[in-house]
Order: structure tokens, then C-alpha cells, then sequence
């Protein structure tokens, strides 16, 4: 999570890109607790709506996999949604929830297709080479076998922990630039606005 909160400030605090800002740890405590909020609904739902649907009468293993298909759905829709709300402490917005869903609102499908391959595509990734990994006979899911380095787990391990971190970048990237986008004055129509917001190389990479 401040991983996440150090790229948002890069991108949001860069020199020569936002005005009237300054660098530091300005918002992180607000971007913890609010994000954990977000994770902790995200969790609620994922376990209520499986077990108010009748989820629970199924298998452990099923149960579980409705949790995760649910959780896979919600997380990165409440993220499109609100997500710009715990990050805009560190541009010096005084947002709240509402303007954050009204930024959210805007564009949400794009912005949650790009959230859902971030966050979840990683995750599938993974899944399927630790799969493939045990259907070749491999303990995926031991880097010691033996006594000896299992080498196939620990290219699985570096593979799965670089799309991870690739994919949290990419989000981080991605809520930053919609808070940037909705926070930045539109130009005149026939010119441009001299103090408009602009987008930094390093987000435009991954736009």
C-alpha cells in the first residue's frame, strides 16, 4: 500500500506538473485508513453475497472460489468508483467521498477494465503457472525441496511478486492520472489554458 502511495505522490507531486504542491508524506495517514476502508467493504461484500445467495451450502473449495469471483469483480468496480478519494490528501484536496464518486462516475468502464487487469490478471497469471507448475510434479509452492533450491518455484515466485508489483504500479498510475484528468482546467475551446495540469512521462507509459 505505500508503494502505491509513493508512485501517486511522484506523479502527483512532480516538479513542474501540479502546482502549489509540495513533496513529502503529506496524506498518508488519511491514504492508509482510507483504503483500508475500501478493502474492508471489498471483503464484506466478497464473503455477504456469496453466503446471502446460498454459497455456503456449497463445497469449502467452492465457496471460496465465489468469494474470490466476487471479490475479482468488486474490488477494482469500488476502485473505479472511489478510488481518486484516498489519494486526493496528497494533492492537497479537501475532496471527500461524493466528489470522489463523481470523478469516478466519469469514464468508469475504461477505468475499470484497466483496474480489473491490473489487479486481477497478476493473480490469474499466477494461479496458472503454480497450476501448471503441480501438473508437472513441481512444489510449486516450496523454494527448498529436499534441502536443494527448487529453482522452478523460484522463477514462479520472481515472475508472480514482478506482475504484482507491475500490476499495483500500473493501478497506482491509473488512479492517479483520473485524479489529475478531473482535477486539471479544461482549455478554451480554439487555445490552450496556460496552468493546465500536465500528465507526467512516466504516466503516459502506462496510459
Amino acid at each position: 500500500m505505500s508503494f502505491g502511495f509513493f508512485i501517486q505522490n511522484a506523479i502527483l507531486n512532480g516538479d513542474g506538473k501540479v502546482s502549489n504542491l509540495t513533496s513529502g508524506m503529506r496524506g498518508f495517514g488519511g491514504y492508509i485508513w482510507k483504503n483500508l476502508l475500501i478493502i474492508l467493504v471489498v471483503i464484506g461484500i466478497g464473503i455477504g453475497a456469496p453466503v446471502a445467495f446460498g454459497a455456503a451450502s456449497l463445497s469449502r473449495n467452492a465457496f471460496l472460489l465465489s468469494c474470490l469471483a466476487v471479490i475479482a469483480m468488486i474490488l477494482p468496480l469500488l476502485l473505479a468508483l472511489v478510488g481518486t478519494w484516498p489519494i486526493a490528501g496528497i494533492a492537497g484536496s479537501k475532496s471527500g467521498l461524493s466528489a470522489a464518486f463523481s470523478r469516478g462516475k466519469r469514464g468508469l468502464v475504461p477505468t475499470f477494465l484497466r483496474l480489473f487487469a491490473g489487479l486481477i490478471l497478476p493473480f490469474i497469471g499466477a494461479l496458472i503457472l503454480m497450476t501448471a507448475a503441480t501438473s508437472l510434479s513441481y512444489a510449486a509452492d516450496s523454494i527448498f525441496s529436499d534441502g536443494k533450491l527448487n529453482l522452478i518455484a523460484l522463477a514462479i515466485l520472481v515472475i508472480c511478486q514482478w506482475a504484482s508489483t507491475f500490476g499495483l504500479c500500473y493501478v497506482s498510475i491509473v488512479l492517479a492520472r483520473k485524479l489529475l484528468s478531473s482535477e486539471a482546467p479544461r482549455p478554451p475551446i480554439g487555445g490552450r489554458q496556460g496552468n493546465a495540469v500536465a500528465a507526467t512521462s512516466v504516466s503516459e507509459v502506462f496510459e
